[in-house]
């Protein structure tokens, strides 16, 4: 019995990225609307570190019709906006496969968003990201994105 419960001990410690400063998920229940904007919010608590990657996190099933998804990812503090990108991201390859890690009929992939974001600890930030998905010859965005389950937001310390 002992030994089983230090396996499993010593799995979840090894599993743990002592480097993440933040992780969280939003789930979309597999219809993300263009107006649903998935908003997270967080504070630094290391001291030390001033610089930071960060990344999107998106969760997608056989659903996602699409190999590339287009996002808009806003960063502020409490008083200014720190940055506003429109970014776009492949999520499959060339014969329609999805990368990412694949769980069962759920694949899941870490985008990154910034290489060398720095942040302060004294601040709480404030994360937006909305997609902005199109139909090719169609006027305005894409109302319903089918096929995303979960959208997320992670920052890790650059050692």
């Amino acid at each position: 019995m002992f030994p089983k419960i230090f396996l499993i001990f010593v799995f979840l410690l090894a599993s743990c990225n002592p480097n993440i400063e933040y992780i969280q998920y939003n789930s979309v229940n597999g219809i993300w609307h263009k107006d649903s904007i998935q908003n997270f919010s967080f504070e630094i608590e290391s001291a030390g570190s001033k610089s930071y990657k960060s990344f999107i996190n998106l969760r997608i099933n056989e659903k996602y019709q699409f190999n590339n998804i287009f996002l808009i990812v806003s960063i502020r503090d409490s008083l200014n906006l720190i940055s506003k990108d429109t970014l776009e991201y492949k999520l499959a390859d060339k014969y329609g496969n999805f990368i990412g890690k694949k769980k069962i009929n759920i694949v899941e992939n870490t985008l990154l968003h910034k290489e060398n974001l720095s942040l302060d600890e004294q601040n709480k930030y404030f994360i937006s990201i909305e997609h902005a998905m199109r139909i090719i010859n169609k006027v305005g965005g894409l109302e319903s994105l089918s096929g995303v389950i979960d959208v997320g937001y992670k920052v890790e310390k650059i050692n």
